[in-house]
């Protein structure tokens, strides 16, 4: 088939993975993904995924990309507290979470991290975005304590202050009963104590 079908079809696609493809043109040659690769006109991302060479991404199309690459995913932990300004510093690396193995994927166009966690555990997400640009990312109380949950290394006041979590944004943002209601199913003790540990240091900084 020729190139200019294949990008008729799919130029408004932000990922194109080999479903896709195999869908739309049934009898698809898989070689010509390998002869436009050589011709940069396309990249690809891993595996079955592939993007259009002068495609140029933003941040919510990344987030499309990193939940396209591993499903079941959502964005979560750093990158989600950062979206809704919880944290000041710009987070470049997209830490997602899975039910499957954690994993890291390092392609052309950027990096991205998955965080394995029980299928319990699994929920409190949200779809943000617009029209095909739609994406899964945590709810902020679910980022907070995926977060606090996967780093084993947050352990005092200290630990906490050093997330520089915005104690006003956090009092605008953050429904307690919700972060309570998921607390309870994570069933953890340890993430009990650095709930109540971040609690102080917000009432304190507030």
């Amino acid at each position: 088939m020729k190139y200019i079908d294949f990008l008729d079809k799919f130029k408004n696609f932000i990922i194109i993975d080999l479903d896709n493809i195999k869908t739309v043109f049934p009898n698809f040659n898989s070689r010509r993904l390998y002869e436009w690769q050589k011709s940069k006109k396309i990249i690809k991302i891993m595996r079955g995924f592939y993007v259009f060479s002068n495609k140029k991404f933003n941040d919510d199309d990344f987030c499309l990309i990193a939940n396209k690459l591993r499903e079941p995913s959502y964005i979560s932990t750093d990158y989600a507290l950062q979206y809704y300004s919880l944290i000041p510093e710009a987070v470049f690396l997209r830490t997602s979470i899975t039910t499957k193995k954690t994993s890291a994927i390092k392609s052309p166009i950027g990096n991205f991290n998955y965080r394995s966690i029980k299928e319990n555990l699994f929920f409190g997400y949200t779809i943000k975005g617009q029209e095909n640009h739609k994406f899964k990312i945590a709810e902020p109380e679910k980022a907070i304590l995926d977060l606090l949950y996967l780093r084993s290394d947050i352990k005092n006041i200290d630990d906490i202050a050093s997330l520089r979590i915005n104690a006003d944004i956090y009092k605008e943002k953050i429904n307690n009963k919700k972060l309570d209601s998921y607390l309870k199913i994570f069933n953890s003790p340890i993430l009990e104590k650095k709930v109540t540990l971040l609690r102080k240091y917000i009432n304190d900084n507030a």
